[in-house]
């Protein structure tokens, strides 16, 4: 978490099993690697974090805390339940309230698009990254989004 949570994505992998299974709002992982490429984005805008609690039970922790963002929000209230086996962690489920995260006002005026993987507003014009399949644009908050997307477009398609 230490890790992750002060920008250093690349040595949280040591910690995760390779089959990692990760859940947040609005998106999913079936892997450490696609975690890492669909999450790195966001562990950019994180400055650190401070712990409020931690609870374990087991092979489970829950960790309440509050992230610590370089973003106008500044703090962020959230909750991570990880699941560990053989000293890595198989399963993570990430929870926070996506409503200070909206596009600020404004943004309306511009056309813009949801992000099928994470499930961000994107600024069309603006957009880290687009694809087009089967005829239509899909426009990405990140490169990590859209990599994650080209590998299975239909899953993100039919969770729409």
């Amino acid at each position: 978490m230490s890790a992750y949570y002060s920008g250093k994505v690349a040595g949280a992998r040591a910690f995760l099993a390779k089959d990692l299974h990760w859940t947040g709002p609005g998106a999913h992982f079936e892997s450490a690697d696609a975690f890492i490429r669909g999450s790195a984005h966001a562990a950019k805008a994180l400055r650190g974090h401070e712990i409020k609690k931690v609870f374990v039970d087991g092979d489970d922790v829950c960790v309440f805390f509050d992230a610590l963002l370089d973003h106008q929000v500044e703090r962020m209230a959230m909750v991570n339940w990880y699941h560990l086996d053989g000293g890595q962690i198989v399963s993570i489920q990430t929870l926070f309230d996506t409503g200070p995260l909206r596009p600020p006002t404004g943004i309306a005026t511009q056309e813009t698009a949801i992000d099928p993987v994470c499930k961000m507003t994107v600024v069309k014009a603006g957009a880290a990254a687009s694809r087009s399949y089967k005829g239509t644009a899909y426009y990405f908050c990140n490169p990590g989004c859209a990599d994650v997307f080209d590998q299975n477009p239909e899953r993100y398609l039919s969770s729409k």
